[in-house]
């Protein structure tokens, strides 16, 4: 996320938006979409294909050329379907999302952003990111920042996995925020803004 253009990363990271396909496509999070309904036939024709090669190999002793990402690809490609970039939620709020998201000093300064706008995408994010966790917000943001630096994904996620590692610990946000909407359903945490 921390390398997506404008600011999409930090939206995506601070509110958890649900993508749908034409987001994620949008975005550049996924290069080819394949409907539900046929991924168990594409998995059938990839395991089919790179069998059939195999096989082929075995029995005339000769290397092909093709590998097994080729066959994937080429499979993959037989199932993509188009889909309308332009028609996402993340397009149509794009301009928003840039102004409110894109390199804000602080969590703080995107509230006060979004309070000062006067759109029914600032209010309905400024909603949402009012019921989640200062302190998560804080952390997601500097996660973010630091993503930017890290050299490969092996080391982004050792830094995500420690950061979940550190909201996991007893008495933190992510118990209260599941009281408060799984066991109790009061739906009003009561954040420790002292961590």
């Amino acid at each position: 996320l921390s390398r997506l253009k404008g600011g999409i990363g930090n939206y995506i990271a601070l509110t958890g938006a649900r993508l749908k396909p034409d987001d994620l496509i949008y975005t550049g999070l996924a290069t080819h979409y394949v409907p539900s309904k046929n991924i168990a036939d594409m998995v059938d024709d990839i395991v089919t294909k790179s069998t059939d090669i195999t096989n082929t190999r075995s029995a005339t002793n000769s290397i092909n050329d093709f590998t097994s990402v080729d066959i994937a690809a080429s499979v993959l490609m037989s199932y993509h379907e188009e889909i309308a970039r332009g028609e996402s939620y993340i397009a149509r709020h794009r301009d928003e999302i840039d102004e409110l998201f894109h390199e804000p000093e602080s969590v703080e300064n995107i509230m006060t952003a979004l309070e000062k706008s006067k759109t029914k995408f600032a209010r309905t994010t400024l909603d949402m990111l009012r019921k989640m966790s200062p302190t998560s917000l804080k952390v997601t943001l500097e996660g973010i920042r630091r993503g930017r630096h890290c050299s490969d994904i092996a080391e982004c996620l050792k830094m995500e996995f420690r950061m979940s590692q550190a909201f996991m610990r007893e008495g933190s946000d992510f118990y209260e925020g599941i009281r408060a909407a799984l066991v109790d359903k009061d739906r009003k945490p009561m954040w420790n803004l002292e961590e």
